[in-house]
């Protein structure tokens, strides 16, 4: 019996070694990802994309929309990405074609159904194209006033940006 009692006495000390040592592991590794999180938020601060004055030298690095975070490590991928979330909604998809060759700026279309005499441009949509040769400031700009066109609540979209 003395010794069944002594295999039971160090089975408990073993179990409680196994513990004690588990949560160490788990505390560092809690530590760690706390650190880790710490760095994020000092490498990265969150905007609306109404901030377009602010974004002015500054590197995007992804856009939230809704659920959904994409990388985009420019501001031309920045506005791909927002359009062409809108553009899944066949509603403002019909909206947006409807500025096509409207939006125009000083010598060239903004928006057009064509890449004819586009400097830049990024291909949305079949027959859909927007110019993207402008400034940070400019390309968001355009972004709001085509979102402000069709009528679109992008209160919900941010885009986080280098410090």
């Amino acid at each position: 019996m003395n010794i069944i009692n002594d295999i039971r006495e160090k089975q408990s000390q073993l179990i409680l070694m196994i513990n004690s040592t588990f949560d160490d592991i788990i505390r560092n590794i809690e530590s760690i990802q706390d650190d880790e999180r710490r760095n994020v938020r000092e490498y990265a601060s969150i905007y609306p994309i109404t901030n377009t004055s602010g974004f002015k030298g500054k590197k995007p690095i992804s856009v939230t929309f809704g659920n959904v975070t994409k990388t985009t490590p420019t501001w031309k991928s920045v506005v791909e990405f927002i359009l062409k979330e809108v553009l899944n909604d066949p509603v403002m998809k019909e909206r947006i074609s409807s500025l096509c060759d409207i939006v125009l700026g000083r010598t060239r279309k903004r928006l057009s159904s064509s890449d004819e005499n586009m400097r830049s441009p990024l291909k949305l949509d079949e027959n859909l194209f927007i110019e993207t040769h402008y400034d940070t400031e400019t390309l968001m700009n355009l972004l709001l006033q085509i979102l402000n066109g069709i009528s679109y609540d992008y209160s919900q979209i941010k885009i986080s940006i280098k410090n």
